[in-house]
This record gives C-alpha cells, sequence and structure tokens, in this order.
C-alpha cells in the first residue's frame, strides 16, 4: 500500500501526508545510498520532497535521481536565501539578485526545469523586514511570473514573524514551512492555523523530531534548545526504552497523526530509517505506545519547550564577532602598507 496524496492548501498540489527532508542529505558521504533512499521513497508513494542550497550536497544528490524520474510524479521544493558557506558573513542574502540567482541555480542543480515551490529561507535571519519585503518576494514573485516556481512560500522557525510578513507583503504568500513547531515538545502551531486557513497559506510542518531532540541521540551540539528541554528530551527518550519503545516512534505518529496538518517533512539518512518510519506511518502505534505517547507529553513536556530567539542571538553574536575581526585585519593592513613621513 502506496501513500495516498492530498491537496496541500489553496494550491493545486497533490502530496503525500508524508515528505522527504532534503537536510539528512546535508552531510551524506554516500550517494549511492541517498539515492537508494530517495528512489524507495519515491516508491512508496512519498512523492514530496524538500531540499535547501543551505543542505550542502542535497540540490545535486537529488540532481542525479529526479531527471530520472517523469516530472509529474514528484512535487520539489527548494529555498533562497539561505546557503553554505565556510564564512557566516555569507550564510544569508535577501538581496534581489541573490534570491534570483538562487533559484536557478536550484533549478539547474536539480534538473527539474521548475520549483513546485520556492520558500524564502529562515526569514528570521533577514536583517530588515523591508529587504524581504522589497526585493526577496518581488523577485520570488518575478521567478514566478516567469515559471520558474509555482508557488512561493516562507519558512522559518518564529511563527509571529511568518504571520507578520503575510500581513505586510503584496506579495501573495502561497506556502509556509514551519519546523519543530508542531512535536511532542512544542504544540504552538496549533495556535496559528487558523490565521493561515484565513490568509490563503498552506502549511507544511518539518521535524517530527525537533531536529534531533526526540531521539535516543539526542540533540547535535549546535541545537538551540535550552539545557533544561534537552534534559527532559533525554529524560522522556530513557522512560520510553524503559517501556520497550523509541521516543522517535511517538514523536513521529505525533507529528503526523493530526488531519489539520496535510504533510509532515520527515529526513532519512538510511533505507532502515526510511523503512522504521514507514512502518510507524502505515501502520501505527499499538495501544500501550498511544498511552505511553500521552504519558511522554504530559510528564516531560506539559507546556511548549521552545528556543525562539536563541538561535538568532547566537547568529548575530558570530556575525559580530566575525565583523571585528575584519575591521581589525583591515585597519592593521591600514597601518603596514602607509607610508610614514621620518620627522626631520
Amino acid at each position: 500500500m502506496t501513500f495516498k496524496h492530498q491537496k496541500l492548501g489553496k494550491t493545486k498540489l497533490n502530496i503525500s501526508k508524508v515528505g522527504l527532508g532534503g537536510a539528512a542529505f546535508m552531510h551524506h558521504s554516500n550517494s549511492k545510498n541517498a539515492k537508494e533512499v530517495i528512489n524507495a521513497a519515491i516508491k512508496e508513494g512519498i512523492n514530496y520532497i524538500d531540499t535547501s542550497p543551505w543542505y550542502r550536497r542535497s540540490e545535486a544528490l537529488l540532481g542525479e535521481v529526479l531527471p530520472h524520474i517523469s516530472r509529474n510524479k514528484y512535487v520539489i521544493s527548494s529555498k533562497c536565501g539561505r546557503k553554505f558557506s565556510d564564512d557566516i558573513l555569507e550564510w544569508f542574502d535577501f538581496s534581489y539578485d541573490s534570491i534570483r540567482d538562487s533559484i536557478n541555480m536550484s533549478i539547474q542543480k536539480l534538473g527539474c526545469k521548475y520549483l513546485d515551490i520556492c520558500f524564502c529561507h529562515d526569514i528570521e535571519f533577514a536583517p530588515t523586514v523591508e529587504i524581504l519585503l522589497s526585493e526577496s518576494l518581488p523577485a520570488m514573485q518575478e521567478a514566478k511570473n516567469s515559471g520558474k516556481i509555482k508557488y512561493i512560500g516562507l519558512s522559518g522557525y518564529p511563527l509571529e514573524k511568518l504571520k507578520q510578513i503575510i500581513e505586510l507583503a503584496d506579495v501573495k504568500i502561497d506556502v509556509v514551512l514551519t519546523y519543530c513547531r508542531y512535536t511532542l515538545n512544542d504544540r504552538s502551531l496549533l495556535d496559528s492555523l487558523s490565521f493561515f486557513e484565513e490568509h490563503d497559506v498552506a502549511v507544511i510542518n518539518a521535524s517530527p523530531f525537533a531536529m534531533g531532540l526526540l531521539t535516543d541521540a539526542g540533540p547535535p551540539s549546535w541545537h538551540s534548545a535550552t539545557p533544561e528541554t534537552k534534559a527532559a528530551a533525554a529524560e522522556a527518550a530513557e522512560y520510553c526504552r524503559d517501556q520497550g519503545t523509541e521516543l522517535t516512534r511517538l514523536a513521529l505518529y505525533f507529528s503526523t497523526s493530526n488531519p489539520q496538518i496535510p504533510t509532515t517533512l520527515v529526513g532519512c539518512q538510511t533505507l532502515e530509517e526510511l523503512r522504521a518510519n514507514i512502518d510507524v506511518l502505515k501502520n501505527g502505534l499499538n495501544q500501550e505506545e498511544l498511552m505511553l505517547m500521552t504519558t511522554v507529553k504530559e510528564k516531560f513536556f506539559p507546556e511548549n519547550h521552545s528556543w525562539e530567539g536563541i538561535g538568532e542571538d547566537k547568529y548575530w553574536a558570530k556575525v559580530k564577532k566575525e565583523m571585528e575581526k575584519a575591521s581589525n585585519l583591515f585597519w592593521k593592513m591600514q597601518n603596514a602598507t602607509t607610508v610614514k613621513t621620518p620627522f626631520n
């Protein structure tokens, strides 16, 4: 049995209940394994795939697979405004030219002729709201007018910032991608669903494991969750193990079982992970696991645990530090090359 597809909001896209998150391929060292995951997912009826220039090799890996699949068999989204670089000062560029060039490059790498959805990536890191309204979105609208993208989207962690841009923009926002906001640890997306519906904006949920927080391995070192949230998640994972199951099973089922949310993006690095996730999605949880899921939510996450603002503060602190280093280097070079006139 393959996954059924349903309409994404007011768009004309029909997508699977779960999508394949391309961030999982960010550090993938084996392109053969990555391609096996992509092909197996599509074979199962998972027709929605998301990626980004920020996800390093992800677009290139997908570009080795998608050209061999009929274009009407999959829905692909990518992003603009954020790219991978060793220089943190180059991570974000929301200017008109950068957005235009990013969209063109994504289409070229993916070999897909056009993007079904393009998201302005992590808008909370834009230096100003104005650059999003006057440059990013007009560039995306131009790409839509020319047929390079079908629908315009925003992605980001702070829900209020997504809503702010939707209200202020002259460009119609078709879709939002919000991550880690409908999980066992944070259900705050539910409070914003009515807003998005009123503005005819479709919603895509992402990261049911809260970027690794709700796993046995725990979150990566860069994760912005507070120590208290990380401790609660670790305790929840241990509690699940003691009950003979994995926290990831409960987390995935919780995030994908709300009928108000049409699709959820899930990253799978290996075929084993993909099959384990498909098992939960197709067969659900047993009665004991369903009761355990409720217990975990109430015992460890009775209130929403988020890290809103923490990642932004870390980023801007690093940017400030790098700019100060660059400034100091500039003045050192200036002083070194200045010809000093000796006293007579």
